[in-house]
């Protein structure tokens, strides 16, 4: 039997919280529902493979502890195009994201205003920390939400290429500091690659 502690069951409502924040934010556009417009996830021995038929580009990530999810809370989430994992050793750690059209893509900034002003409609946690950086072929920007003793940390990460956007979201919450949290998702974000199909 595993025995729960009030703590820990604090810590599992913070980590729910801190990947609703992200959810609520998100844009909810449809590009179709057809088959060659859904996402596809593919295992190819030691990795992932995420694309969808109409776009050239394919997400790579290691299988690592990762498990695809099935996680459609509305909005965004019920998107043909959406994307889920959950590592299986660490419940607070997340990967989410979608495929898109490169047309709809505005900007980091733009887009970061967006979900900034949605969180404050609502009245949810205001972020802090935050960061832009480039990473590699990703646009990112950095942030955290402070949630009591915990740290929610998060790494909204955008490649825009040959007429696709991949909106990706990383997140870990943990009671330890930001900077520990940023490097951890840095390093999973590293041994994600984004490639063109061949024709």
């Amino acid at each position: 039997m595993k025995w729960i502690t009030p703590g820990a069951n604090l810590f599992v409502s913070q980590s729910l919280l801190a990947a609703t924040l992200f959810l609520v934010s998100v844009c909810s556009v449809t590009w179709g529902a057809s088959p060659n417009e859904s996402i596809e996830i593919r295992e190819a021995g030691d990795r992932y493979s995420l694309s969808v038929p109409v776009s050239r580009l394919t997400m790579t990530l290691p299988k690592d502890n990762w498990s695809p999810k099935a996680k459609a809370i509305g909005g965004g989430t019920n998107n043909p195009r959406y994307f889920y994992f959950a590592d299986q050793r660490e419940a607070s750690l997340l990967l989410s994201g979608w495929f898109e059209p490169e047309r709809l893509f505005t900007g980091v900034r733009q887009q970061w205003e967006k979900d900034a002003q949605s969180w404050k409609k609502r009245g949810l946690p205001e972020p802090v920390n935050v960061s832009f950086e480039k990473f590699g072929g990703w646009d990112t920007v950095m942030y955290d939400h402070k949630m009591g003793n915990a740290v929610s940390s998060h790494i909204r990460a955008h490649w825009v290429q040959s007429g696709t956007w991949i909106d990706l979201h990383l997140s870990t919450t943990t009671y330890k500091s930001s900077a520990e949290n940023r490097r951890k998702l840095k390093s999973l974000l590293k041994g994600i690659s984004v490639s063109e199909k061949q024709p």
